[in-house]
């Protein structure tokens, strides 16, 4: 029988060799023999279908399959003249099935990367480093997708080279995931945190992949797997460092937000939230009662008409840190991996000035709401944030409400009590 001692000893040492393979300079496609011994030496827990790592290996073997069998392939048939509408239209149609890309990396940016924080394991602005790779990749899919349906389309030579390097670009983010990341949370991540991550999945959806089975890890195994995380030796020092060297090379651009415009308070906010309902549970919460300053709602009321408002709601508080969202259906997704985060590590790297200078307006009392409306899939989103004051005018926080206001583009006419049946119909 293999000693799980051994295999993570092995998989530690293949980690450190595969990061200092990356900081030599080392090209991902040149490393093989790296992935090969990170497959070989999961930790068995992350083997088991539905875990959360298993979902991303998943993935990760579909989208190599697409690029390799059939975008690559397809693409050689069709530049050899150019002229192949057969081979264009299966290229065209990888391409366009790569756009699944988005739930893979929405879910690693925020569910994983938070975990890389959580466990001491990288910065904010390291994962934000990692954040802009994923937002490059998700760019460069886009742009390929476009060029190769224009008409007339472009020199074939452009073309070939231009998904060519969209494949690279995607399959090194697989190798950096499957070689790097994975094995660096193997080990350190409880089994609580991981059933979090798994609920978390739905709300953002997958990748080239069904639906996953469900992985509920019983108490027993969450209690037996975090007595062995308190009692074992923390992860190699030597490997951190090589992690934090390897992505401050990524990339160029600047992560680097000083603290204060970070953070208007505590630093020791907590980070995470692991509970899955209200920290107060008493009997008969609907007799328990909130005196609102107007009127007043139970326990109970209050949780039911958040999750009944055809608005999705964030709070943001003095401190800048996530601190609550509405549980309805939303139109972006949250997961609980946000709640105590500093907000701008909850935006793309290319927005972080922006949602700093909203803040820092609210904050100096420059002004109490934005408002911004975008296109979605055909949908017109409304989005508003708001200064959130108390009577002393004490700032509270940001409130951000999502809203789909497309259905409210045709409306026409008056519809009362009298005359609602004559809408109605026309809804059947």
């Amino acid at each position: 029988m293999v000693n799980s001692k051994d295999i993570g000893i092995k998989r530690e040492k293949n980690l450190l060799e595969t990061l200092q393979f990356l900081i030599d300079g080392g090209d991902y496609s040149k490393g093989s023999s790296f992935l090969e011994k990170a497959k070989r030496y999961q930790a068995a827990a992350c083997m088991v279908p539905g875990h959360p790592l298993y979902t991303f290996r998943q993935e990760n073997d579909q989208i190599t399959n697409l690029i390799q069998n059939e975008i690559l392939p397809q693409l050689k048939i069709w530049q050899q003249d150019g002229k192949d509408s057969a081979a264009l239209a299966k290229l065209q149609n990888g391409v366009d099935r790569l756009h699944d890309l988005k739930n893979h990396y929405s879910r690693k940016e925020i569910s994983i990367y938070p975990l890389l924080v959580k466990n001491g394991l990288a910065s904010e602005e390291q994962t934000s480093k990692l954040w802009q790779m994923d937002d490059d990749v998700r760019d460069l899919v886009k742009k390929v997708a476009s060029v190769i349906r224009q008409n007339p389309m472009p020199d074939k030579y452009f073309i070939e080279a231009l998904v060519e390097k969209m494949a690279y670009q995607v399959l090194r983010l697989v190798f950096q995931e499957e070689a790097v990341c994975m094995p660096l949370l193997e080990d350190v991540v409880s089994t609580k945190d991981w059933h979090i991550v798994k609920q978390d999945e739905i709300e953002v959806g997958y990748c080239l992949i069904d639906t996953p089975p469900r992985w509920d890890p019983t108490k027993e195994e969450i209690e037996e797997n975090q007595l062995y995380l308190d009692q074992k030796s923390d992860l190699n020092k030597q490997i951190v460092q090589a992690f934090h060297k390897y992505v401050s090379q990524l990339s160029h651009i600047d992560t680097n937000i000083k603290s204060s415009d970070i953070l208007k308070g505590d630093e020791s906010y907590p980070i995470g939230d692991s509970n899955t309902g209200p920290s107060l549970i008493v009997p008969n919460m609907k007799d328990i009662v909130v005196k609102l300053e107007v009127g007043s709602l139970s326990l109970k009321e209050i949780p039911a008409i958040f999750n009944v408002l055809p608005i999705d709601l964030t709070f943001v508080d003095a401190h800048d840190r996530v601190k609550w969202f509405s549980n309805s259906d939303r139109v972006f997704p949250r997961t609980r991996s946000v709640i105590g985060r500093p907000v701008i590590r909850c935006h793309p790297p290319k927005s972080i000035d922006k949602v700093l200078k909203i803040l820092d307006d609210f904050h100096k009392g420059y002004s109490d709401s934005e408002d911004f409306w975008v296109n979605v899939r055909g949908r017109i989103i409304y989005l508003s944030f708001f200064a959130v004051r108390d009577a002393q005018d004490n700032y509270l926080g940001c409130l951000e409400t999502v809203q789909d206001i497309t259905k409210f583009k045709n409306i026409a006419g008056t519809k009362t009590l009298e005359n609602k049946e004559k809408f109605d119909k026309k809804l059947e």
